[in-house]
């Protein structure tokens, strides 16, 4: 038999710490690899180079080799497959981490035009019992969208189903007893265009399994096509453990992490020097607040509006000179202030997206705005969250509050026909759908992802290189006083 564990979008969660809260936190790879057993193949599907205080820390420092890449390698890591946020940062920063992994680096449609990176199509596995493996790895081809040119000089990204299905074809050759594609990607694909997931079409090419990724979903092991397919999460909160048989059969489950089972032998030496340092820099007040920034739920949060939205929305507008600003928080509920740490900060805006103007008129905006009307739903008389936004994964983030218009959603009327006031200043937008304007929103919901597929059609008017963190980090760095912001002129009617 062969035994293989598989985490993905890891985000440099290595300690078992939320960087939030005190104590140990069941996630982080250290934790997660108390599951690992010895002689198993470890493999990993991307998404390292972002996302987390701690690479944030390594990289605005310089700090080589990443903590990431080390924890890995003690663990014994075998196969990774980069995720999209890995080239963020362009392909020097790239080369750092795949360069310093020890293991083999996987991902068929990954072109590298320099040859540094040691990038394979496949790789065989063959176990000490006889059970030959071939691992094929491929990446979401939404790289292409999400990221700035200057980050993929030296790098092209293909077609992942044909890469896949070429690889498998090649692969093949081998006579592997099990063919596993690992794919920076998941399912609820959309239709047209560059699609950023193609699970359903790579579980149609003939693997036995298909390691997904990249939606931060924990799926539990089904079939669908021909792969038995799952996906295990994100900050190392969860491992899929798969056990491929002789006999052809395959038992997989997914596992929680414990942070109270003891760490692997590997990892009691590991410096954890770092870590102290990051932890007592986060807990540094950098500002204060006059009141608390409130998301004190989902629902609250999106029938009532935000505070913490709505400053938000007014940082990207003084920032960019734009109408409107759009902005979504995150799946979980995080409020903000009085005092104003970088670790609060952080965890309250996580990930580094930068911004884009872009020009629209009134009626595309009001059609992006049918998509965050289309969050709830009416139930015996009460408003809930619409599980457009919660199956097959939650999906919190792709509700958007608007900042610069007022507004009112109808939950009454159908789709597509909720938005029922949308005023930019005297500028009735409804009976001046022709009206444009410009709006500023993250880089993610610029390319039209989470159903938005009208910005797909605006006019791109900037596209800022500095993160909405740092542009956070230093506002408050520079008034250190902020105010609540007055509250958005918002309706929802049930």
């Amino acid at each position: 038999m062969a035994e293989i564990f598989f985490t993905s979008d890891t985000h440099s969660y290595v300690f078992p710490t939320d960087y939030i809260s005190e104590g140990k936190k069941d996630m982080g790879y250290i934790a997660a690899a108390s599951r690992f057993t010895d002689g198993a193949i470890i493999v990993d599907g991307g998404d390292v180079l972002q996302g987390s205080p701690l690479i944030r820390y390594e990289l605005e420092n310089g700090i080589r080799p990443f903590t990431a890449a080390e924890a890995f390698n003690r663990a014994g890591l075998s196969i990774y497959t980069p995720g999209n946020h890995d080239f963020n940062f362009g392909y020097e920063t790239l080369k750092d981490l795949l360069t310093s992994l020890n293991a083999d680096i996987v991902a068929a449609n990954l072109v590298d035009e320099r040859g540094e990176l040691g990038v394979r199509k496949f790789v065989i596995k063959d176990t000490p019992d006889g059970l030959r493996i071939l691992f094929v790895g491929v990446i979401t081809d939404y790289v292409n969208v999400w990221e700035k040119k200057e980050n993929l000089e030296g790098l092209r990204i293909t077609d992942s189903v044909l890469a896949a299905k070429e690889a498998l074809e090649e692969g093949r050759k081998a006579s592997p007893d099990f063919t596993i594609c690992i794919y920076h990607g998941g399912f609820d694909d959309e239709e047209g265009g560059i699609r950023e997931n193609r699970g359903a079409e790579l579980a149609d090419l003939g693997f036995d399994v298909l390691l997904t990724a990249h939606q931060h979903a924990v799926i539990e092991p089904r079939h669908i096509g021909t792969a038995l397919t799952l996906q295990a999460g994100a900050k190392a909160m969860h491992v899929a453990r798969l056990v491929l048989n002789h006999d052809r059969s395959i038992d997989a489950e997914i596992l929680a992490t414990d942070a109270s089972l003891p760490i692997r032998r590997c990892f009691q030496t590991m410096d954890e020097g770092i870590e102290e340092r990051l932890l007592r820099s986060l807990k540094e007040p950098i500002g204060r607040i006059d009141g608390i920034l409130q998301d004190s739920s989902k629902l609250a949060s999106a029938v009532h509006g935000s505070s913490l939205a709505d400053f938000f929305g007014d940082i990207q507008l003084g920032f960019s000179g734009a109408d409107v600003s759009a902005v979504s928080l995150f799946n979980d509920p995080v409020s903000l202030g009085p005092v104003v740490t970088l670790g609060s900060l952080l965890a309250a805006y996580p990930f580094a997206n930068t911004l884009l103007k872009l020009r629209l008129t009134g009626a595309m905006l009001k059609a992006a705005m049918e998509r965050s009307a289309s969050y709830f739903d009416e139930e015996g008389g009460r408003v809930r969250i619409s599980d457009r936004f919660t199956i097959p994964k939650e999906e919190h983030y792709n509700y958007d509050f608007y900042r610069g218009v007022s507004y009112a959603f109808d939950i009454r009327k159908p789709l597509g026909q909720r938005v029922v006031r949308l005023m930019l200043g005297d500028t009735d937008l409804l009976k001046n759908p022709d009206k444009e304007l410009t709006i500023v929103l993250n880089s993610y919901r610029a390319t039209g992802t989470g159903g938005y597929g009208v910005y797909r059609n605006a006019e791109v008017i900037e596209r800022y290189s500095q993160d909405v963190q740092d542009l956070l980090i230093g506002y408050f760095k520079k008034e250190r006083d902020v105010k609540v912001p007055e509250r958005t002129d918002f309706l929802l009617i049930l």
